[in-house]
């Protein structure tokens, strides 16, 4: 009598791991038709990025405030590339869902983040790696 529990148990056991291992599979997303290149989504998100960290910036108190700013500033990136909200979204989900693809593209992000960071960097510095912390007009006195 105890064997046709056990086998029914067993059987919902398997049925209940094969159904979570399926689920916890990642979807595959097919490429989209208006797909935008890697190349040009990797600037796209650079000036994301760059949108993002001026309205942090800003500082502002109302978080709708910073909200407006940053629709206001992705609409002007979206015209620059003459890319639409639906494209940019699918093209985005598309890479997320390929993590080859979209490490790919956030290191060549990083890159140019890095390459626009150090000229700003380096011109607050001395040539020993000490900040220049004098205003201009006492730059050229005599020490």
């Amino acid at each position: 009598m105890n064997a046709r529990p056990c086998f029914l148990f067993r059987q919902w056991g398997l049925f209940l791991l094969i159904t979570l291992m399926m689920a916890c599979q990642n979807p595959t997303v097919e490429a989209p038709k208006n797909l935008i290149p890697e190349d040009q989504m990797a600037r796209i998100l650079t000036e994301i990025h760059l949108a993002e960290a001026r309205v942090t910036k800003l500082n502002r108190m109302a978080q709708d405030s910073n909200t407006l700013i940053y629709k206001h500033l992705e609409k002007k990136i979206f015209r620059k590339f003459q890319v639409d909200t639906t494209a940019y979204s699918k093209s985005y989900s598309y890479y997320a869902s390929n993590p080859e693809q979209f490490a790919a593209i956030y290191k060549q992000v990083t890159a140019e983040l890095e390459k626009r960071k150090k000229p700003a960097d380096s011109s607050r510095t001395t040539d020993s790696g000490r900040t220049n912390r004098l205003p201009a007009r006492l730059k050229n006195l005599k020490k």
